[in-house]
C-alpha cells in the first residue's frame, strides 16, 4: 500500500470511528492554500464515494495582511478548486481595519473575521487543524495557565466545525501531496517568530521530538484519553448544576458541592449571565463562600453569598437606559462589541433568492413597506408585535422568555418605523413588512456579529 493510500485509510477510519459525518453531509473545505488544507479537500475528495459525502465546497478567506502574496494565495486556490471542480467562495477581510476597531491581537482578529466568514456557509466546515497543530495548542495553553478541558487540545468537532485530518502530523501531509505531486502555497508568515505559535513551532517542537520523535502522536493520544475524563467531569458538573441552580442567577447549598465541580458550577452561572470568566472572578468568588459576603464582577453585575446562596445580580440603582439612533444602511452598534449591519438590495434576482432560501427568513424586510423613519433601538418596556404569518399582536416580554437564550436577552436590537416594530433580533418581522417574491423591489437585510464572551451592558 502506497503512502497515498495508507494517508486516505487512516483518514477514513478517523472520520468514520469518531463519527465526524454521516452519510448525505455537506461539507464545506477551509481552504488557505496551504499544505494541510490542500491534503484535507484532495482527501475528502478522494473519500466521496467511500463516505457518502452529497456535497463538497471550499471557502477561502484572504486575510489581506500579506498584500501581493495574500492574492496570490487566493489565486491558488480559484485554480486548484477550478481543476478539481469545486465551488469555491472567497471572502475578502481587512484584518488590521477589524484590528483597530475592535483591539486584540492580529491572530485574533483574523481568527475573528475567519469564524464569521465561516457563518455565512452552508453545510459542515471542514478545516485543516493536524496532530502538529494539536501539539502547538496544548504548549500554548501551558505557557498561559490552563486546566483539564484546555489539555484536551483541539476538539474533534464543535458544533458543526470537523477536523478530518487531527489524526495527521505536518510530515505526514507533505509526504501525501509529495506523492501526488500537488502544490500547495507556504504562508511567508510561518517563517517569523513575531508569533506566538510560530515560537512554539520552530523552537519547542524540535527539542521534544528530540526526545520523543513520535511527540505529535503521543501528545494526540493523550487529548484522547483526556477527553473522556473532561466529558465525564462535564457531565458531573452539568447535573450537579442542575440539582442547584434557581432562578434567576442562585446556586442553592453552595458549600454542599466539591470544590472541583464547584469551580465549574460557577463559571457556568457567570456563562449563564453573559460575563466572562476568569481566574481572578473565580478566586473572589471562592473566598466569599467560605466568608459570605459580596463581591464585584464586572460594572453593574455583583456576587453575593449569604445562607448557602449564591446569587449574580445586576444592581437594583442602575437605570434601565433604552439605547437609540437613526438607522444608517451599513454597520452601526448600540452595545459595545456587538455590530448591527444591514445591506440594502435592488437586483431583482438577489431579492428573489433570498427571498426563496427560507434560512434568512427572519432578517429580511421588504423596505418600501416601512413607514417613515426608522429607529435602532434597544428593548423597552410594553413592546409588542404581529410577527410575520400572525394575525395578532404579542407581548415582546413574553416571546423573549420562549425564545431568546439568558445571555442574549439584555443585547436585543429592535428597527422600528412611525408605525411601530418591523424588526426584533432572535423573534422575527413583522408582517407588514414581510417580503413578497416576485413583488419586493428593495430588500433590507439584516446581519448581527457579537464578541464572544462578551458581558451584558
Amino acid at each position: 500500500m502506497n503512502t497515498k493510500e495508507i494517508f486516505l485509510k487512516k483518514m477514513e477510519h478517523f472520520i468514520l470511528d469518531e463519527k465526524l459525518l454521516l452519510p448525505g453531509s455537506k461539507v464545506c473545505c477551509a481552504l488557505s492554500g496551504g499544505a494541510d488544507s490542500v491534503a484535507l479537500l484532495s482527501g475528502l475528495l478522494m473519500l466521496k464515494e467511500r463516505l457518502l459525502i452529497e456535497e463538497i465546497t471550499a471557502v477561502h478567506i484572504n486575510h489581506c495582511l500579506r498584500g501581493k502574496e495574500s492574492d496570490s494565495d487566493e489565486q491558488f486556490c480559484r485554480e486548484l478548486c477550478q481543476n478539481l471542480g469545486v465551488m469555491l467562495h472567497v471572502h475578502r477581510c481587512d484584518v488590521n481595519a477589524y484590528r483597530e476597531k475592535n483591539g486584540g491581537s492580529i491572530e485574533t482578529a483574523a481568527r475573528q473575521c475567519r469564524y464569521a466568514a465561516f457563518e455565512k456557509e452552508d453545510g459542515l466546515i471542514a478545516t485543516a487543524h493536524t496532530a502538529s497543530d494539536n501539539l502547538e495548542t496544548i504548549i500554548q495553553r501551558i505557557a498561559r495557565g490552563t486546566g483539564l478541558h484546555g489539555l484536551c487540545g483541539i476538539p474533534l468537532k464543535r458544533d458543526r466545525f470537523i477536523r478530518p485530518v487531527l489524526f495527521a502530523s505536518r510530515q505526514e501531509i507533505e509526504e501525501f501531496l509529495s506523492e501526488q505531486k500537488q502544490d500547495y502555497v507556504t504562508d511567508s508568515s510561518n517563517n517569523s517568530d513575531d508569533y506566538t505559535r510560530n515560537r512554539i513551532r520552530h523552537n519547542i517542537i524540535p527539542l521534544l521530538q528530540e526526545l520523543n520523535p513520535s511527540i505529535e502522536k503521543t501528545a494526540f493520544a493523550m487529548c484522547r484519553s483526556l477527553r473522556a475524563d473532561d466529558k465525564f467531569f462535564k457531565e458531573e458538573c452539568s447535573r450537579t448544576f442542575s440539582e442547584h441552580f434557581k432562578e434567576p442567577m442562585c446556586l442553592t447549598k453552595i458549600s454542599d458541592i466539591p470544590a472541583a465541580v464547584r469551580t465549574r458550577c460557577v463559571a457556568m452561572l457567570l456563562d449563564k449571565c453573559s460575563l466572562s470568566c476568569d481566574s481572578r472572578k473565580l478566586r473572589d468568588i471562592e473566598k466569599i463562600i467560605s466568608t459570605g459576603g459580596r463581591c464585584h464582577l464586572a460594572e453593574n453585575f455583583d456576587c453575593f453569598v449569604s445562607k448557602g446562596e449564591l446569587v449574580i445580580r445586576k444592581r437594583k440603582d442602575e437605570a434601565e437606559e433604552v439605547k437609540e439612533i437613526p438607522l444608517n444602511i451599513g454597520e452601526q452598534s448600540i452595545f459595545s462589541g456587538i455590530f448591527f449591519q444591514t445591506r440594502l438590495v435592488t437586483d431583482i434576482n438577489e431579492i428573489n433568492s433570498c427571498i426563496i432560501n427560507k434560512k434568512f427568513a427572519n432578517h429580511l424586510l421588504d423596505y418600501d413597506k416601512i413607514k417613515g423613519c426608522i429607529t435602532l433601538r434597544s428593548r423597552r418596556h410594553g413592546d409588542r408585535m404581529q410577527i410575520a404569518g400572525r394575525d395578532f399582536t404579542i407581548s415582546i416580554k413574553k416571546r423573549i422568555q420562549e425564545v431568546v437564550p439568558l445571555r442574549k436577552r439584555q443585547t436585543l436590537h429592535f428597527l422600528e418605523d412611525d408605525e411601530g416594530i418591523v424588526y426584533a433580533e432572535n423573534i422575527g418581522i413583522a408582517e407588514r413588512v414581510k417580503p413578497v417574491l416576485c413583488e419586493t423591489k428593495r430588500l433590507l437585510i439584516v446581519d448581527i456579529t457579537y464578541d464572544e464572551n462578551k458581558p451584558l451592558e
